[in-house]
């Protein structure tokens, strides 16, 4: 019960009940009550200034081990991302090159790592901006890697088609009319020579210099045309042209290795003198024939010359 308060009656002598009006006791409550709560702010206010929450500690223990997370992520990505531009650059200077590929480019998928340093750690979607970029880089690697096995798996192909022997037996032959310009034989006038003569007598044997396919076989009798002539398609944009044959030994669509007979040497068509009229072509384009074999007539022989290239 709560303690009453008294005061004396000087009339009557007697001690009389002090009675509180209902007005004070609320005024009092009020005051107690806010003074109550200025007190709990003023400790709230300085707990927290000097002290953390178990709540608050927990974020940021959970926040720092994000952090943590993040800076090895990232150096994770730069180092993988280093990885992949030593790939790019053995691609680029060596296989490419070997197989004489285009270079590609990183130019629109570069994830600039180092810069992004300052914020990728701490922000989640920038952070997967730059893995994007990096599976990207890896994807446009990989595709060329791709491209390049193709062109691996083909290279023994390729070097059995090369045309890289001469046509006939050089000690049977020589080399007259060079490839380029020089004067017609039987004008006179400068003309365009798109091969290399080879005078031999009628009868020498003609080979294929490089595996490949029968493409054209033409006979004629025309003294403007090549005579009677073969046309091996080798692949890989190549062709052979062996004109002014005395006999053809082939037909159109026969598959054929290097170093087989396909004809004799002859002088039909626009010719002066048994010759063989030999060309290397490239999607079209005549070559010249002499860069594709070594005249080693001289130390070997035309069959070791042959075996050894097959």
């Amino acid at each position: 019960m709560p303690r009453q308060k008294y005061k004396l009656n000087t009339e009557s002598l007697d001690f009389e009940v002090i009675k509180i009006p209902l007005r004070r006791k609320t005024q009092r409550f009020l005051v107690m009550f806010v003074s109550s709560l200025i007190l709990f702010f003023i400790y709230t206010q300085i707990y927290y200034q000097f002290f953390e929450s178990p709540k608050i500690m927990l974020l940021k223990s959970k926040t720092l081990n994000v952090k943590l997370k993040y800076d090895l992520l990232l150096k994770d990505i730069e180092n993988a991302d280093k990885i992949v531009n030593d790939i790019n650059q053995r691609d680029q200077n060596m296989y490419r090159t070997l197989f004489g590929l285009d270079k590609i480019s990183y130019t629109a998928e570069r994830t600039n790592i180092d810069h992004q340093k300052e914020y990728l750690v701490y922000n989640v979607n920038k952070t997967f901006e730059g893995l994007n970029k990096f599976r990207r880089k890896v994807y446009i690697q990989s595709k060329s890697f791709d491209i390049i096995s193709k062109y691996a798996a083909n290279m023994e192909r390729m070097a059995l088609c090369m045309p890289s022997i001469p046509p006939i037996d050089l000690k049977k032959a020589r080399v007259s009319d060079s490839f380029g310009w020089r004067p017609d034989p039987f004008t006179g006038l400068p003309r365009q020579h798109k091969g290399l003569d080879f005078p031999a007598a009628v009868g020498t044997p003609i080979y294929a210099s490089g595996d490949g396919v029968v493409s054209r076989v033409t006979y004629s009798n025309s003294r403007e045309s090549y005579g009677n002539v073969i046309d091996i398609n080798h692949g890989f944009g190549y062709l052979t042209r062996y004109a002014h044959l005395s006999k053809i030994l082939v037909r159109e669509g026969m598959s054929v290795k290097r170093g087989d007979m396909i004809g004799l040497c002859g002088n039909t068509g626009r010719s002066k003198g048994p010759h063989l009229h030999y060309e290397v072509r490239y999607y079209g384009e005549p070559l010249n024939p002499k860069k594709f074999y070594i005249d080693e007539s001289k130390e070997i022989s035309y069959d070791k010359i042959i075996n050894r290239t097959k």
